[in-house]
């Protein structure tokens, strides 16, 4: 009986404990609320200017979640149209993207179909007003917002226009936009299809089985290079039902776990599997992440199909979205997600953060092991490292500079007023004289390439002048010597610079399809992915029960 009474007693004192903290957390939240208030109130009754309580409420609101993690976002109500585009790939709108140059802000592209396209608006016209008023100063976000709204609503543009270099006035309705997750597919050979994601919105995966079937009942495909590089993620319901098309039914993809039972949920494939016995290559980079990573990861962990590349991002996190008061939103970070062998791939802490108040990377010395479907090591590496590793691209330092200050598409933007067509994309190619006139336009425009070593010899000439030297003609030398490697790097880039100009080119007259199309004719991870497609042995030993870890 005694000991029946004093577990009782314990019992009691637990909850009681239990009770109190929350009521402390419960304060906690009261009163820092009422401290807010208060501020804000004093600041509009006694501070020496007008101030804007949205907008100091919208600062703090960021401030207060860049504590958190990267991906908890509030929206206010003028952005509830990029909620909607997350969620489903619409929003209203007048279909383009923009981009500021010299203060200008450039149209960057286009949608075929939508208003702007309509209107005449074209790749690099630039934006100078918005129902009136000028956009001189104003932010991106602004611009977005203004930009943006509801279907059916006016709106005045005015733009110069990139052709004739006039002003031009026009009236227009926004629209729904709705862009595309898979903006191309095709063959790579007579049994080898490719298709593009670039996201997962909420038509992913209809858009991949819209394509594979298109493509199979043309050609019979029998394997696929599935290209996830530089797609962010999106709705996690998506990857699911992509998975659902390759693996049979009740099989494990997903499972998140968070701080409340509603967020715990074990996602599996539901119907057989349209394309069970289709051999197929997974292409990743380190942009790949969030739901891009469990499909990689799921078709890795149930040795379903060989992972290429390099190692992903390295995102386990999910995120909701939940209704605000006056109809703000917030995407919040709600699980963490475990892909079937059981491994978050997770990167960073964001519960922990270095001196800096950056998060902190997980150590490999604390990466547990798993197990694939077949046996096969694998570590929750804080990213999917691929089955086979390829090498990691990196751009010389002029090519980043050309991109940077925008002669690609600069260049793109004359080159197609005086070429109204061209050939179809696999026979276009960049020519010896679109690639010399190239380097003719940017000698005469306002491209500055200020390489590492000339901005570290600036320091030491500012240093030595400081100190009295006089070494003139040692850094007349220096610079020669600088000014001949740089004219080098058009030589040993000329390669790569005629695929990033093909690609700007052809985008113009195909837009994102014909982007990717014509850089599938340079591109070295598709074409070791096709190899080892038509390497049914080293495919499948890929695959086999191993003991070496990925």
């Amino acid at each position: 009986m005694r000991i029946f009474s004093f577990l009782l007693l314990l019992l009691f004192i637990v909850k009681v404990n239990i009770s109190l903290a929350q009521e402390s957390h419960d304060f906690e939240i009261s009163k820092n609320l009422d401290i807010y208030t208060s501020l804000i109130q004093q600041l509009d009754l006694h501070y020496v200017d007008e101030i804007e309580p949205g907008a100091l409420s919208k600062a703090a609101i960021d401030a207060m979640l860049k504590q958190i993690d990267p991906y908890t976002v509030y929206y206010s109500e003028s952005q509830i149209e990029d909620v909607r585009f997350l969620q489903t790939g619409k929003y209203g709108g007048v279909g383009t993207s923009v981009h500021k140059k010299n203060d200008e802000i450039v149209v960057s592209k286009v949608f075929p179909g939508f208003p702007f396209y309509e209107v005449g608006i074209r790749a690099g016209d630039v934006i100078l007003k918005i129902d009136g008023e000028s956009i001189s100063g104003k932010s991106m976000s602004d611009i977005s917002d203004k930009m943006r709204g509801a279907s059916g609503t006016a709106l005045d543009i005015v733009y110069r226009s990139a052709k004739d270099n006039l002003e031009h006035n026009v009236s227009l309705k926004r629209e729904d936009i709705k862009v595309n997750d898979v903006p191309y597919f095709g063959m790579l050979q007579d049994s080898i299809a490719y298709v593009k994601l670039t996201s997962f919105r909420k038509t992913a995966a209809k858009e991949i089985m819209a394509a594979l079937d298109s493509l199979n009942n043309a050609n019979g495909v029998q394997s696929l290079v599935l290209d996830l590089r530089n797609n962010g993620g999106g709705l996690l319901i998506e990857a699911v039902k992509i998975l659902d098309l390759f693996v049979g039914a009740n099989e494990l993809i997903v499972s998140t776990k968070g701080k409340t039972k509603a967020e715990n949920h074990i996602y599996k494939t539901k119907a057989p599997a349209k394309y069970s016995n289709m051999k197929v290559v997974v292409l990743v980079n380190k942009n790949s992440a969030s739901a891009s990573e469990i499909v990689a990861g799921a078709f890795q962990d149930l040795d379903r199909g060989v992972i290429m590349g390099q190692k992903s991002y390295g995102k386990g996190l999910v995120q909701k979205v939940f209704s605000l008061s006056y109809r703000s939103q917030a995407k919040i970070t709600v699980a963490n997600y475990y892909i079937p062998s059981g491994r978050c791939i997770q990167s960073l802490d964001y519960q922990h953060k270095d001196d800096k108040g950056r998060a902190v990377k997980t150590p490999d010395s604390l990466m547990a092991v798993f197990k694939t479907k077949n046996g096969r090591l694998v570590k929750d590496a804080g990213g999917i490292i691929p089955d086979v590793v390829l090498e990691n691209k990196h751009y010389d330092e002029l090519l980043i500079a050309l991109a940077k200050q925008y002669m690609f598409f600069d260049y793109a933007t004359k080159y197609v007023y005086a070429h109204p067509e061209i050939t179809d994309i696999d026979s276009f190619s960049i020519t010896d004289n679109i690639y010399n006139e190239f380097i003719k336009f940017i000698e005469t425009d306002s491209f500055a390439y200020i390489s590492k070593t000339e901005k570290k010899l600036d320091i030491f000439i500012s240093q030595a002048e400081s100190d009295g030297y006089d070494l003139q003609a040692s850094i007349n030398e220096m610079q020669s010597e600088i000014d001949k490697k740089k004219a080098a790097q058009f030589i040993s880039n000329k390669a790569e610079i005629e695929k990033l100009l093909s690609q700007e080119i052809v985008s113009r007259y195909y837009y994102d399809s014909g982007r990717v199309q014509i850089a599938l004719k340079k591109d070295a991870d598709v074409e070791e992915a096709v190899k080892l497609l038509n390497h049914n042995v080293k495919y499948s030993e890929i695959l086999e029960p191993i003991t070496k870890l990925k």
